[in-house]
This record gives structure tokens, C-alpha cells and sequence, in this order.
């Protein structure tokens, strides 16, 4: 399939989702919330009550979030399009994070991070460019990727609002880009501003905390 077929084939796709309003993913949306089920919710309340009353430092509780996360994980994965090698996330879009995970980060992977003034400092500047951490189209610190990595999923019924062509629709506002169906991990939000903090709380984008290029350089 040449290149020009190929775009073809990929508009006529997102254009069947837009007509259908994204019918398949909003059902995969409601199988996820039925999969969430009473005696698992009150599970996971219990969990995230406890962790944010722990006596415990915001870098001990972090960890403990992303298991939370990864549990939410198994419960939706049969219901998600990302799959092991899908990159266009971490190629195309800014991924914000806070300082407390880039220097989780920094701990475990031994890469100095840079320190930034408090407040958010996210903005469009690294849209096109891929994560520091991306190494053949696959997250390299997958075990270790920030909050914002976790929570967010697309359930749409394959990937086509995922890939370059719409996302870069989206970007120029061209009415044939298609919106991605999310699913996201809300219900755990709460806790995770409650772990990060407000006070001098510094929100960034990961490539501005560890700019491209200083993984490969430490490798």
C-alpha cells in the first residue's frame, strides 16, 4: 500500500468512526465501567482513603499510586487499542509531569533531571518531538512512566485517531481529525493531586525535566 492509498484508506476509517460517533468505543467505555464492579470500587476506595491518610512521604506514595494504576490497567486492558509498540503518544503530544515524578525517575534510572522554578511551565514547544524515553517505538522506563502515562487510554475500535495523519488534523483544527475515545483513570486523580502537592509544585513536560538526548548520552 502506497503512501496516497494509505491516507486514503486511513481518512475513509476516521470518517466511518466520526458517522458512527464513535458507537464501538463509547460501548467499550460502559463494558469498562461494568467491569468496575461494586466490591472493586469499594476495594480501591478503601486503598486510596488509607494511602492518603498514610503517614507516609509523597515519594513513598507514589509508587503505591502507580499500582493502583496498573490494577485499573488489567481491568480495561481487554477493552483498549494501545498495544505493546503504539508510540504516536509519546512521538506527537506533550506529556506533563511533576517534579516529584521526575525525580522518581531520576532515582531509578540514574539520569540527572533539570530544575525548573515552581509553577506549570507545559506548553506546545515539544509537540512533534519524542519522548526522551522512547528507544524503538517503546517506552524504555515503561515500569516507571509518570501518572498521566498510566491513567489515559484510547478504546476507540482500532487505532486510526491515534496515528500521525490525525493527529496532525487535529493540530491544524481540519474538520476530518477525528476526537480520541479516552478511558482515564478518575477515579484516582484526587489522590494523585494529593500526592504531588500545590505548594511550589513544579508541572512540566518530561522533555523539559530530561531533554532529548541525555538518556542516550548516560546509556
Amino acid at each position: 500500500m502506497n503512501e496516497a492509498t494509505s491516507e486514503t484508506h486511513t481518512l475513509a476509517g476516521l470518517a466511518a468512526l466520526k458517522a458512527d460517533n464513535h458507537a464501538e468505543g463509547l460501548g467499550r467505555l460502559e463494558a469498562i465501567q461494568q467491569a468496575m464492579d461494586p466490591k472493586w470500587r469499594a476495594s480501591t476506595q478503601a486503598r486510596v482513603h488509607a494511602l492518603t491518610h498514610a503517614a507516609a512521604s509523597p515519594r513513598t506514595k507514589l509508587p503505591k499510586l502507580y499500582a493502583l494504576v496498573n490494577e485499573f490497567s488489567e481491568v480495561r486492558d481487554p477493552h483498549v487499542s494501545c498495544k505493546a509498540g503504539c508510540s504516536a503518544c509519546c512521538r506527537r503530544i506533550p506529556v506533563e509531569i511533576t517534579d516529584l515524578e521526575a525525580r522518581h525517575i531520576s532515582q531509578v534510572t540514574g539520569i540527572p533531571m533539570a530544575t525548573l522554578p515552581p509553577g506549570r511551565h507545559t506548553s506546545m514547544d515539544f509537540i512533534n518531538q519524542p519522548c526522551t524515553f522512547m528507544v524503538d517505538d517503546r517506552c524504555s522506563i515503561y515500569e516507571h512512566r509518570p501518572y498521566h502515562c498510566r491513567s489515559l487510554a484510547s478504546v476507540d475500535r482500532d487505532a486510526l485517531t491515534c496515528t500521525d495523519l490525525n493527529i496532525e488534523l487535529t493540530i491544524q483544527k481540519d474538520p476530518r481529525a477525528v476526537a480520541v475515545v479516552m478511558s482515564k483513570a478518575e477515579h484516582l486523580d484526587p489522590l494523585y493531586q494529593h500526592i504531588v502537592g500545590s505548594n511550589r509544585v513544579v508541572r512540566a513536560d518530561i522533555r523539559s525535566f530530561f531533554p532529548p538526548g541525555v538518556a542516550q548520552k548516560q546509556a
